[in-house]
């Protein structure tokens, strides 16, 4: 029996990297400028294979309870609901990743991802040395920002941010003070290159709880990560909301968000809030935005993940993400993983990425440990 189930388990994480990497890999490509070029008739086929491969591995090797099916369906049924009426299945892809996510190692999917997103930065940044795609150049105080092939330099950052998370994640029982030199040599070059002053900052900060939480020093404050959801949630949502450009205290958080409040504000005040989401029509600078007319089409993205999540994916969606992700911060003992999804988290008041797989593993772990744990639903599987 216990052979069989080892042998479950070796074939369940096989499939499941198997069709992470390709997803991942796709993904990864889409947030560079060869989403110009790649028909998205390529990504669609790869998510399908991918999730057909997922399926297969949920439906024959992880034998789920009734029960645990059905609330699987009642999930998708949700998310599903969200994304045709948003018609953006960013959500959908990560949340369905994360619940086929069942026996998997955790070092395995972060080393997958990390070889996959070092392999696809470099195949995009060696393709703008050789004139397949351009490196956007935005200015920003007179200072040239690359974004190096991907759509906006803010994103490349984010990549590299993600990245810096993975190493320290694999690194963490070795992590010394060359680790702590070579993120804070990374975050300033980045900063640097890119001018992304969040990401660069994280970076640093990663650099500096690491190494604290691998001492052991701040365990007590990893038990109230849980919190950083909801807090971080409120505090973007009623920031926006009450923003008043006459308020100097307000002027100066918007600055200090490069302008972001008074563009969500806006954005929320004309479409309003649904339970099940909406579309909302969007002119970023990157990608396909960065041919765009800035005279005649003003910057209006949402860059702060909680307010996609409240405005785009509805209220329902914003409100079982936050109850959920909370509640796995809560029961999870992992601290290097709970260091690093809170700073995640964030880093999610003023940028749009953690609910893109293209970007964040560390989801799919947090749930795969719980699955370990107890079950999704504490019920005996096998």
């Amino acid at each position: 029996m216990k052979n069989n189930l080892e042998s479950n388990f070796d074939l369940g994480n096989l499939l499941f990297l198997i069709a992470y990497a390709p997803l991942l890999a796709m993904s990864s490509l889409f947030t560079s400028m060869y989403n110009q070029i790649i028909p998205n008739v390529y990504m669609n086929l790869i998510l399908g294979i991918s999730m057909g491969i997922f399926l297969l591995k949920t439906l024959v090797i992880d034998k789920n309870s009734p029960m645990e099916y059905f609330l699987f369906a009642g999930i998708g049924i949700v998310l599903l609901i969200s994304t045709l009426r948003s018609g953006d299945k960013q959500l959908l892809i990560l949340i369905a990743v994360c619940l086929m996510a069942k026996k998997i190692n955790n070092n395995a999917i972060i080393r997958t991802y990390l070889i996959v997103s070092i392999a696809v930065l470099l195949f995009v940044y060696i393709s703008t040395k050789i004139g397949k795609i351009p490196d956007l150049m935005y200015t920003r105080d007179l200072i040239i920002r690359h974004s190096y092939g991907i759509i906006y330099p803010t994103d490349f950052a984010a990549h590299v941010f993600y990245i810096c998370c993975a190493y320290s994640f694999l690194r963490f029982e070795k992590y010394n003070i060359k680790d702590v030199l070579f993120l804070i040599l990374t975050a300033s070059i980045l900063y640097r290159q890119t001018d992304a002053r969040l990401n660069a900052g994280m970076i640093v900060a990663l650099a500096m709880i690491i190494w604290i939480g691998k001492n052991g020093k701040i365990n007590s404050i990893a038990t109230k990560v849980w919190l950083v959801p909801a807090l971080s949630f409120c505090f973007t949502y009623f920031s926006i909301k009450y923003y008043n450009s006459s308020s100097l205290f307000f002027n100066f958080l918007n600055k200090f968000f490069s302008g972001r409040l008074g563009i969500v504000q806006n954005i929320m005040n004309e479409y309003g809030l649904k339970v099940f989401g909406q579309k909302i029509i969007e002119h970023g600078w990157g990608g396909s935005g960065f041919y765009l007319n800035t005279n005649i089409f003003k910057y209006t993205y949402i860059d702060s993940t909680y307010m996609r999540l409240l405005i785009i994916y509805g209220i329902l969606i914003t409100f079982l993400f936050i109850v959920f992700i909370s509640y796995l911060l809560k029961v999870n003992k992992n601290i290097k993983l709970i260091l690093i999804i809170g700073l995640i988290l964030l880093s999610g008041i003023i940028e749009q990425h953690f609910i893109d797989i293209a970007y964040n593993p560390f989801f799919i772990i947090l749930v795969s440990d719980y699955f370990k744990k107890k079950g999704l639903l504490q019920c005996k599987n096998i």
